[in-house]
């Protein structure tokens, strides 16, 4: 099977998501997390991209 490209752009926006999220928390306590609703805010944004483009992944692949 081979990727079409949507689910090539697909999987790149889902790996940058994923990538930005360990960025954003990298030297975060879960304490320090908790306290910083900015944050909070930009992983969950992150999140949101990842599911948007996980369901944009086409049934063959």
């Amino acid at each position: 099977m081979q990727a079409n490209n949507r689910d090539v752009g697909s999987l790149w926006d889902m790996v940058s998501a994923i990538r930005r999220v360990q960025e954003f928390t990298a030297s975060l306590t879960y304490e320090a997390y908790l306290d910083n609703i900015l944050v909070q805010s930009a992983v969950e944004r992150q999140l949101e991209i990842l599911g948007e483009a996980a369901r944009r992944l086409s049934n063959e692949f």
